[in-house]
């Protein structure tokens, strides 16, 4: 008799261990990961070994960009005796994009290339093709130069086009150095940078016109001979912020301020500024109605103009989330000090 009662017990608990696990992939599937989190946590603390709750809170630490976090659990859930292959497919997957982040190049592909040679789980072969190609490991790439130096790894696809290889990764190191100054960005992996000097190429490959970026794995892709380039910028202060929300005059400007810095960028905006009827706030809203790109000197000079009016802490705050309603809750006197800097702009 008790051993019925035990048997029933135990059924029971499956029955209910099936139940929890299925409302999680719900939660996953939906992006709640903080809820699915939270839930999993408490799941753990009865059932610590779980293959597969470790492996969903790992992907879901992933997802959500908590990639330390993501490691122990997604490791665990590969080392379980119990694990099915499906589990260990997938945990393998997104434990490579953790390891890449990290800086572990290496152990990131050779991970990867195992789920695509696996025959578990096609989620892990689908995810395995997608991020080596995100990594840009495949053979095309490996024939592209390539230098490292403290915190870039620039990829040529032809350096003999550029007038002055050496001047535009001094320029680069340089605007790296100044953006980690500002914001305070501790990468742990060294950005990748990849020159591209055909533009159809890179179309082909990732069919998205150049520049881009990827935030989560620290890669840039460029035109080498482009005009207003700032992607490397844009992708550091993505990579530190998160930012809930960005506009084109302010984006584009820290990319100006990053970049220019050496130069009077008060002075660079003035001579842009032609129309005397200019609106800094319209320009905000409506960057089209104004000349092509005023956005970009004028933000510059915006920026340099908070900073010496806030200060870094409350600059990084205001980039987070670069509207209007925000710089009024990070600087009391923002609109007040938006007239002030119109002002400056107009003065000849």
């Amino acid at each position: 008799m008790i051993r019925i009662f035990i048997t029933f017990l135990f059924i029971l608990f499956q029955f209910s261990s099936i139940g929890q696990n299925k409302e999680l992939k719900k939660l996953f599937s939906k992006g709640k990961y903080d809820q699915l989190i939270e839930k999993a946590q408490l799941m753990l603390k009865e059932d610590a070994s779980n293959p597969d709750l470790n492996a969903i809170l790992g992907r879901a630490y992933t997802n959500s960009k908590q990639f330390e976090k993501a490691i122990p659990y997604l490791e665990k859930s590969i080392e379980a005796e119990t694990a099915s292959g499906d589990v260990k497919g997938l945990s393998k997957a997104y434990l490579a994009k953790c390891y890449f982040v990290r800086g572990e190049k290496k152990k990131a592909v050779d991970f990867l290339k195992e789920c695509q040679n696996g025959r578990n789980s096609r989620d892990a072969i689908r995810y395995a093709n997608k991020y080596l190609h995100l990594f840009q490991e495949g053979i095309y790439f490996k024939a592209w130069e390539t230098i490292e130096s403290d915190h870039i790894v620039f990829h040529f696809q032809d350096k003999t086009k550029l007038k002055d290889a050496d001047k535009y990764m001094q320029k680069a190191n340089v605007n790296y150095n100044r953006l980690a100054a500002l914001l305070n960005v501790k990468s742990s992996k060294k950005v990748d940078l990849y020159i591209w000097t055909e533009r159809v190429e890179a179309f082909r490959k990732f069919d998205r016109q150049l520049g881009f970026s990827n935030s989560d794995l620290g890669i840039v892709n460029v035109y080498y001979d482009e005009k207003n380039e700032y992607e490397l910028c844009h992708m550091m202060s993505h990579s530190a912020l998160h930012p809930k929300f960005t506009a084109m005059i302010i984006k584009e400007g820290l990319g100006v301020y990053i970049d220019q810095n050496d130069k009077n960028l008060l002075q660079l905006a003035r001579n842009r500024v032609t129309d005397n009827k200019f609106s800094f706030l319209e320009l905000w809203k409506e960057p089209l109605k104004y000349e092509r790109n005023l956005s970009y000197p004028v933000g510059a000079a915006f920026i340099e103009f908070l900073l010496n009016k806030g200060g870094k802490k409350k600059l990084k705050e205001f980039l987070k989330n670069q509207t209007i309603e925000n710089g009024e809750k990070v600087y009391p006197d923002f609109l007040k000090w938006v007239k002030v800097f119109e002002g400056m702009l107009l003065r000849k």
